[in-house]
Order: structure tokens, then C-alpha cells, then sequence
């Protein structure tokens, strides 16, 4: 049987995820014991460092952000505009098991979980879709630098080139002329020989 890691009434299915949320937690404690969380200014400063650096990604954590994001929006300081989304991993919220909670906190924990892996195939179709467009952009580029590079081609159709195929085949007629002529005199001298 694998082994649970339960924290807060939260049961994490692996023990990394389990020593992240710990960490997590031991951050939230030290932060609120070193900040003056009457200050907005510092509590927007906290809360835009983590959203950029992505800090909180376990349960713990985002409801950490929720309630900064709560007090610097109701404050009226900041409006909830000028607040960037909370980031959320999707390993978080697929770690919190639905052995603890009610019935509702279990469905809203399936109805997750079924949106996170809808979230995931349509980033796999996006994908997959990008790369054949790369591919056919590659392939319509190769055309059209070997069509350019063809002397005769959709580019050096409004050029004169059906005057320059008649020089051309002129020019082989007349050597293929001059050819014949020099073997006709060989043939000459040689029968007057």
C-alpha cells in the first residue's frame, strides 16, 4: 500500500509534493511573523514577488495568495485590475486527494481535475498543431526557393523568356550546324585523299 503524507487535512499521494507544501507552510509562518501585515504596500510587494517567481504552488501557498489578493483588493489601495493572477500548477491541485472534504469539495475536486487534463490534451492538440504549420511553412519556403531559382518559373513569367528559349534553341541549331558542316568537310577531304 503507498504511503499517505497528510498536512492540515490535505493528503499529498507523494512525498515531494508532501515536503513542498511543509516548506510552503514554514514560509507562510516566517513571513507573517516578519511583516506588518497592516501595510499594503508590503503586503503588494510580497504578493507581486510571488506571483512572479511562481513561489506558492501547493494548496497552502495559494490560499495564502487568495488572502493577500483579498486584503490588498479590499483595501482600496490597489484594485483587482492592478493585481496579476495567482499562477496555479496543475501538479497541486491533481495531488489533493478526495478522501478528505464533503461531497461538494469532492466533486469540485473532480470537476478540476476532468478541466486540468481537458487544459493538457488542448495544449497537446496546440502543439502538434504548431508543428505541422512550422513543417508547412518549411515546405511552401523550399518550393519557393527552388521555383525562384529555376530560370524559368512564375517569377520570369512577365520577363522574355520565350525570347530567350528561341536564342537558345537558335544557338544549338547553329551549332549542331557548324557541327556538320566541319564533319562534311572532313568527309570531303578525305575522299579527295
Amino acid at each position: 500500500m503507498a504511503a499517505k503524507y497528510e498536512l492540515d487535512g490535505y493528503v499529498f499521494t507523494d512525498k515531494e509534493d508532501f515536503e513542498r507544501a511543509k516548506k510552503e507552510k514554514e514560509t507562510i509562518a516566517y513571513i507573517s511573523a516578519k511583516t506588518d501585515m497592516t501595510d499594503m504596500k508590503a503586503i503588494y510587494k510580497i504578493y507581486r514577488i510571488a506571483v512572479e517567481k511562481k513561489s506558492f504552488q501547493t494548496v497552502f501557498g495559494l490560499e495564502y495568495m487568495k488572502d493577500l489578493r483579498d486584503r490588498l483588493s479590499g483595501s482600496g489601495i490597489v484594485t483587482e485590475e492592478m493585481l496579476e493572477p495567482i499562477p496555479i500548477g496543475k501538479v497541486t491541485i491533481k495531488r489533493v486527494t478526495e478522501a478528505v472534504g464533503t461531497p461538494e469539495e469532492k466533486q469540485a475536486a473532480r470537476e478540476i481535475a476532468k478541466t486540468n487534463e481537458e487544459i493538457e490534451k488542448l495544449r497537446f492538440r496546440s502543439t502538434i498543431k504548431n508543428f505541422l504549420i512550422a513543417v508547412l511553412v518549411v515546405v511552401v519556403g523550399v518550393m519557393l526557393f527552388t521555383t525562384y531559382n529555376y530560370k524559368y518559373s512564375i517569377f520570369t513569367y512577365f520577363t522574355d523568356y520565350e525570347q530567350k528559349i528561341r536564342d537558345e534553341i537558335a544557338d544549338e541549331y547553329q551549332e549542331w550546324e557548324e557541327e556538320l558542316e566541319t564533319r562534311e568537310k572532313a568527309v570531303e577531304e578525305k575522299e579527295k585523299q
